[in-house]
């Protein structure tokens, strides 16, 4: 058993080699993987596309160390797809932007049956689980230069 000077000797330079701010770590670790994200995206430059490009990011809050990601709303409905007449091979959301949206984990947007809009195939630039782990790769990658 170890006496409390012994434990405090193991624990007392935990997070020593950590970068002097995880955060911005972090953040510039996310700041890459939306840049991946935009390369994956394939617009026409007269759509409203361009504008959720131009809009992508990552904003890292200190106060409670989470990652959250901003787009307009219609990102959402082109990197996901949108079910309509023609086209239905929307996928399905996964459980933040479902949270994000009031909806429940693999709902997918759709138009209603009687509007005849064609639809909108998904883009899938920015996948949740991808993003993920190209942030969690980017800062393992930072830790190990430090």
């Amino acid at each position: 058993m170890l006496s409390p000077d012994q434990i405090e000797q193991y624990i007392n330079h935990i997070g020593d080699d950590l970068p002097g701010n995880l955060s911005d770590t972090i953040q510039a670790a996310a700041d890459m993987a939306i840049a991946v994200a935009k390369g994956k995206m394939d617009f026409d430059q007269n759509t409203a596309g361009v504008g959720v490009h131009d809009s992508l990011e990552a904003i890292m809050d200190e106060s409670t160390m989470t990652l959250g990601i901003s787009m307009p709303e219609h990102g959402y409905f082109q990197n996901f797809g949108v079910n309509g007449k023609v086209r239905t091979d929307s996928t399905e959301l996964d459980k933040d932007t479902a949270d994000a949206f009031g909806k429940s984990e693999g709902y997918v947007f759709e138009f209603g049956t009687d509007n005849g809009h064609p639809g909108i195939n998904p883009a899938s630039f920015l996948v949740m689980e991808e993003f993920l782990q190209e942030v969690a790769d980017y800062v393992n990658q930072n830790l190990e230069l430090q």
